[in-house]
């Protein structure tokens, strides 16, 4: 029982407390499906580090491209045109001294899903936050968290339903 214990406070401390969430700004209203897709970066409205946005675009790739079974291929079928409207790096110091209760990283996305014709049928924010965890949680387990929001939105609602 004690060993049992140990294990899981020992689990708590070592995961960051990310949290997520997706609201839909315009909701999909065509019957748009698509197999291809491309990704964009538009110019954000607020500051964002390089390190940040590289590490935004390689997790986008990885969530949209990656895998042994991606949710789509490279091209031109739908444009996945994201920006930053917020980011709050956060005190990875704060979050180690004071877990979830100081420092916490918040990151939001807009996106817009563009057809092939340059018709924006979606748009989508998407909220990554991490407010603790071993040496603080890095805040790039928020953007990470935001971004599977972003591909399993697009996913269902513009990929095409594989054969069975």
């Amino acid at each position: 029982m004690k060993k049992t214990f140990t294990a899981v406070a020992l689990a708590f401390t070592l995961s960051a407390c990310a949290n997520s969430a997706l609201m839909v700004e315009t909701p999909n209203t065509s019957s748009y499906k698509t197999s291809t897709a491309s990704i964009s970066y538009d110019t954000s409205n607020v500051d964002v580090d390089q390190e940040n946005i590289d590490y935004t675009q390689n997790e986008m790739q990885e969530a949209f491209f990656g895998g042994d079974k991606p949710l789509f291929s490279e091209g031109s079928g739908i444009t996945v045109k994201y920006r930053y409207i917020g980011f709050d790096e956060g005190s990875q110091a704060l979050r180690y001294l004071a877990g979830p209760i100081a420092g916490g990283s918040k990151v939001l996305l807009e996106v817009d899903f563009i057809d092939s014709n340059g018709t924006m049928l979606s748009q989508v924010r998407a909220e990554g936050s991490v407010s603790g965890g071993f040496f603080g949680g890095s805040n790039k387990s928020g953007i990470k968290q935001a971004v599977n929001k972003v591909a399993d939105y697009a996913s269902k609602e513009f990929g095409e339903t594989p054969a069975e």
